[in-house]
């Protein structure tokens, strides 16, 4: 009989006997410390609301005698803060049950069910229950975020998918369903309203009906994570090992994900977008020092849903005129702790976390450049020639050359109305895709867009601030508060990941995080200054409707100075790409250096978002796109690059223009249109390659 091969396990999970003791202890602390947690917050609610109604009405009650001002106070109390507290208790217990499964799964102490798109989702079935009648809105957004967790892992590669693969295609799926939601709210504005109030989070959305819903939907979730607990277990053991012990392991990581997603959803669709919960709270665990994933799981639970009550009196108690929303809150909260977490976390285990990106396919000649450099060029006169001609308004039919200069004319009157929102979504593009050079260079990320790194979202957010706070000075200092903006953001993501070598996991988490809290903080504009919904949102997308020669004369002297700028230091970019230690030992003064392209970068982004919006996918995904042409060097791929972003928005502005008329559509619903797909495809191809090189 053949011998069986003993299997060795990792060292680290092997438990001493006098350490179970020890453990035990841990996860007691934990677990006391946690309802305390959880009762002290409830108190600290329902002080911050004054929804306490005394003893004296509780008593009353329970005889059945209230009257008067009893009654009311009791009404108030049951029927008000009481269906709060029970939608913050399900919220925040399904956000820390969904970030500790995927944490378990992954191994990946930054991961959460935000990463799956669940909240983009959940958003498209609210705006299509809001405009189709009879449909309820909390199956709707379960539905809508179960069906986007489930694209999710399809594009990530299934059963097969790592940490890096789900992150990457949940900020696809969040970006394509977010361009979608907008498609519809533009469309169809009733609806605009409502989404912005959900989008700031609330726990009194759905009131007590959509406490008791929660209720009876958390029964099958409960039996699936008790079915899930044991296998869970192995976790920590590799995949070979987990096999090996008799565990289906494609089993057990589909239910994981389809759990988590299900427990988002829920989340999600009672409270809005909340997302910090389910980051901090298996780490908050994990700092009290329980690792074991049965027990870790559950403390998860209950931490979440004393974090999400302590966020939500917090908001409360700190505004004074009315109630913050609590997703608000929870993103200021949320994006400091991921911060924390990212600075000073472990680094990631897994070498696909850290991997340089590919190089572009170069070539010695530069008849390829020159051949792009020319069809691009004569694309773009096709491009402005279609814009003067095609329109709602017809060309005159007798007119002049000398016509088009004259604003009296009905030639120039189309001109002027016509040809300056081109020039300028054409500029903003070529800034917008030489941006991303940039970025994708200095950080040797090719996913270090300004549009994943919050780059842009901040640009925007500052110009819709400037707007509303002090619009009289909003034309003279939009240029500079963008770029203030847009330099901090970027700062703050580089400086948090560049003791990690700039990981691309950990520079896209961080730009989440950082777009997460300003998308929050529009919103909460948007509410506060009473803007009509439909015109932020246009703005915040991306719009080039209305724009005059003034905008052309304003963004002329940013492409005249970036652009030799960013030429002249192509060549940094190209020693950068051979690493570090080599580029200094070539002279190169690598901190400086990349600086020097990170300032440059953020100006061009900030110049392109304060003229059209925070425009989406150009700057990530033209530079992408062009690494399968063999360029001669960053020099040529730059200028490509801002040649393909103009005719990008150029051809956006064109068909926004004239795709709906009368009605416009945001360039940045087009660039998405048409960028989604390509992004998808292009995450697609990269995971296909990267599997067949594995295997």
């Amino acid at each position: 009989m053949r011998a069986l091969r003993p299997l060795n396990l990792p060292r680290e999970l092997s438990v001493p006997a006098h350490a179970a003791p020890r453990q035990y202890g841990l996860r007691t602390r934990a677990l006391w410390g946690g309802w305390l947690a959880l009762a002290m917050a409830i108190a600290a609610h329902a002080a911050a609301s004054h929804a306490w109604p005394g003893i004296q009405t509780l008593v009353l009650a329970v005889q059945g005698r209230l009257g008067g001002d009893a009654s009311l106070a009791w009404l108030l109390f049951a029927d008000a803060w009481l269906p709060q507290i029970r939608a913050g208790l399900a919220a925040g217990a399904c956000l820390g049950l969904a970030g500790a499964l995927l944490q378990t799964l992954t191994q990946n102490p930054l991961a959460s069910g935000e990463l799956l798109g669940v909240s983009a989702g959940a958003q498209l079935g609210l705006i299509v229950a809001l405009l189709v009648p009879g449909l309820a809105v909390m199956p709707m957004m379960l539905a809508g975020g179960m069906l986007a967790a489930l694209f999710t892992f399809a594009l990530a590669g299934g059963i097969r998918t790592t940490p890096l693969r789900l992150t990457l295609a949940g900020a696809a799926n969040a970006l394509a369903l977010s361009s979608l939601c907008m498609v519809m709210l533009t469309l169809y504005t009733r609806a605009a309203v409502g989404v912005v109030q959900w989008s700031t989070g609330s726990l009194q959305q759905f009131g007590k009906r959509g406490a008791d819903e929660a209720t009876w939907l958390l029964l099958p979730a409960g039996l699936g994570l008790w079915a899930l607990l044991h296998p869970l277990g192995l976790a920590r053991f590799s995949e070979a090992q987990a096999a090996a012990l008799g565990q289906r392991v494609g089993a057990v990581r589909v239910g994981a994900i389809l759990l988590a997603a299900a427990l988002s959803a829920i989340a999600i669709a009672l409270a809005g977008p909340v997302g910090f919960v389910g980051l901090a709270a298996p780490n908050l665990v994990r700092l009290m020092g329980v690792h074991r994933p049965a027990w870790l799981i559950l403390l998860a639970a209950l931490w979440g849903a004393a974090m999400l009550i302590v966020t939500d009196g917090l908001a409360r108690a700190l505004v004074t005129f009315g109630a913050l929303p609590v997703g608000v809150m929870s993103a200021v909260i949320g994006a400091p702790v991921l911060l924390l977490l990212l600075r000073f976390g472990l680094p990631a285990s897994t070498a696909e976390m850290t991997a340089p990106a590919s190089a572009f396919p170069r070539s010695p000649s530069r008849r390829p450049m020159v051949v792009a450099v020319a069809t691009m060029a004569v694309a773009l006169l096709s491009v402005a020639g279609l814009t003067l001609a095609i329109g709602v308004l017809p060309w005159p039919a007798p007119w002049h050359w000398r016509d088009v200069f004259d604003a009296h004319t009905a030639a120039g009157q189309l001109v002027d109305l016509r040809m300056p929102r081109s020039l300028i979504a054409m500029g903003a593009g070529a800034l917008l895709a030489g941006s991303g050079v940039l970025l994708q260079g200095a950080c040797r990320n090719p996913l270090a867009g300004p549009e994943l790194l919050g780059v842009n979202q901040a640009a925007g957010l500052a110009v819709l601030a400037l707007h509303l706070v002090w619009p009289d000075a909003a034309a003279r200092w939009s240029m500079p508060a963008a770029w203030a903006a847009s330099a901090a953001v970027l700062a703050v993501v580089l400086g948090v990941n560049a003791r990690w070598g700039l990981a691309p996991m950990r520079v896209i988490l961080t730009g989440m995080a950082m777009a997460g809290v300003l998308a929050a903080l529009a919103n909460l504009l948007v509410l506060q200054f009473h803007v009509h919904a439909t015109q932020a949102l246009v703005w915040l997308v991306g719009s080039s409707y209305g724009q005059s020669w003034q905008g052309v004369r304003a963004l002329l002297p940013w492409l005249v100075i970036c652009f030799p700028l960013a030429v002249r230091a192509a060549r940094w970019l190209d020693l950068l790409s051979l690493g570090d230690e080599t580029a200094e030992a070539l002279g190169v003064p690598v901190a400086r250096a990349r600086l020097g392209l990170l300032v440059l970068a953020g100006a061009m982004a900030a110049a392109a978002v304060a003229t059209v919006g925070p425009v989406a996918y150009v700057g990530l995904i033209v530079p992408n796109a062009l690494r399968a042409l063999p360029l001669a060097g960053t020099r040529a791929r730059l200028l490509t690059a801002a040649l393909a972003g103009a005719l990008l928005l150029g051809l956006a502005d064109f068909f926004g223009r004239t795709l709906f008329a009368p009605m416009d559509l945001p360039l940045g619903i087009v660039t998405a249109a048409v960028g989604t797909p390509l992004f998808l495809w292009l995450l697609s191809r990269t995971f296909s390659r990267s599997h067949a090189h594995a295997g």
